[in-house]
């Protein structure tokens, strides 16, 4: 008995020894693979750069549909567990780290006293005034509650992003002035927002400062009002209580993206990441912060994009629609509007130039092929993640009083003058 009982003793610590070499080696394996790997890219860093990414990228997509979704989402680094926040702040509006949006989630009386009377108490206490506003997506581009300084000088200070944040660091667009535009032979630019004198001649004469050598997609289009709507007919112009956003993705902007990405992809055979995601849900308030970690997200996995288009459309507010159109071809077509982001909101974005003379380049092309399908550059007081890349702009394609037909058409004039950008014609 004794013999049999040892004997068992004996091959529990076998298989325990067993278990203990093997993660053991598995460690030193991993450790000198490392190593190795280190001592590798050292010794010659020329085999690592003279692998073609794209092309595995490329083959991994075929074959694993499920990634080219995760990097179109613009979520290339997130966990599993960055996914499960997500979807709970989707279904109850909180973010699980911030105890704070919890409450203003749950109670509208937290989250009353935190907008009305904390900010103001805050400003205070800053010696300054809020600025803030609490957008709403249904119905009309003017939210109900927003607050904005009365001198037009300069939009009010922002404050800081707290532990729970409904604060913006850019101003909602409803409806571009166009009034006392600078020109220049066949560009316009409207520059309301800022004190910056424009030289357009000087502009025009230097070169775009972008470079498409690398291999993969060229252009990166969203959305950061991603569910501002058109009208599916021109009948309904006159008619009230026509919703200016709709997720209905067949009349809002993402259908004019995805027409535009098509025709870059089978028409000029040129890449290009379409990404649909929903920045303002449930409201206006913090878009432009998450289309910037969905832009920044897309650049880091594919440095190949140069053109960075945010794509909108243009809004009066309220009931009253915006409709801008032209004929080319004898069908209507909607007008195209380039949105340059400056500095001048205290934003770092030194190179705000070089997006304008992209836009200029783009007018300027519009024009000579299409005249009457662009509308003047608007330079603005806020920098819209324009930051990014020298290639980034906002791109209006219509008002909420055009037809989604319209807007579909502008789609291709737009397409073609970006080709010819992208292939230095």
């Amino acid at each position: 008995m004794k013999r049999y009982i040892l004997k068992k003793s004996r091959i529990k610590i076998k298989g325990v020894f067993k278990v203990l070499l093997i993660i053991i080696l598995s460690v030193m394996a991993i450790k000198l693979g490392t190593i190795g790997g280190d001592i590798l890219f050292r010794w010659d860093k020329k085999i690592i750069r003279s692998i073609d990414v794209e092309n595995y990228r490329s083959n991994l997509k075929a074959t694993l549909p499920i990634i080219d979704t995760i990097y179109n989402s613009g979520n290339v680094s997130v966990s599993l567990t960055g996914y499960i926040k997500d979807v709970i702040q989707g279904i109850f509006h909180f973010d699980m780290d911030s105890p704070a949006t919890i409450l203003g989630a749950q109670s509208p009386y937290f989250f009353s006293y935190y907008i009305d009377g904390y900010q103001k108490q805050l400003a205070q206490n800053q010696g300054s005034k809020p600025y803030f506003y609490i957008a709403e997506i249904e119905g009309s581009d003017i939210p109900k509650d927003e607050k904005k300084n009365p001198e037009k000088s300069a939009p009010e200070p922002t404050y800081p992003a707290s532990s729970i944040s409904y604060t913006v660091e850019e101003d909602d667009r409803k409806g571009t002035p166009e009034n006392n535009p600078v020109t220049y032979n066949d560009i316009a630019i409207s520059n309301n927002d800022t004190n910056y004198k424009i030289d357009i001649k000087e502009l025009m004469s230097e070169p775009l400062k972008l470079n498409f050598d690398k291999k993969g997609p060229k252009v990166l289009i969203y959305h950061t009002h991603t569910n501002e709507a058109y009208l599916k007919d021109i009948s309904e112009l006159e008619k009230s209580g026509v919703p200016s956003r709709t997720n209905d993705a067949r009349y809002n902007v993402v259908r004019i993206g995805e027409e535009l990405a098509n025709i870059f992809r089978k028409k000029y055979g040129i890449e290009v990441i379409h990404n649909a995601t929903m920045h303002n849900y449930p409201s206006d308030t913090g878009c432009y912060a998450r289309s910037l970690n969905t832009a920044t997200s897309i650049l880091k996995s594919y440095p190949s994009i140069k053109i960075v288009l945010d794509l909108h459309r243009d809004g009066l507010g309220g009931e009253k629609k915006l409709r801008v159109a032209t004929q080319i071809n004898n069908k209507s077509v909607a007008r195209i509007m380039f949105v340059v982001g400056t500095d001048a909101a205290g934003l770092e974005h030194p190179n705000w130039r070089e997006n304008l003379k992209l836009a200029i380049t783009l007018q300027q092309k519009l024009n000579e092929k299409y005249p009457g399908i662009t509308r003047p550059i608007y330079i603005s007081y806020n920098r819209y993640n324009q930051h990014l890349t020298p290639g980034a702009l906002i791109v209006e394609i219509g008002g909420d009083g055009n037809t989604i037909d319209e807007c579909l058409e502008s789609t291709k004039y737009l397409a073609e003058v970006i080709s010819e950008v992208i292939n230095n014609k």
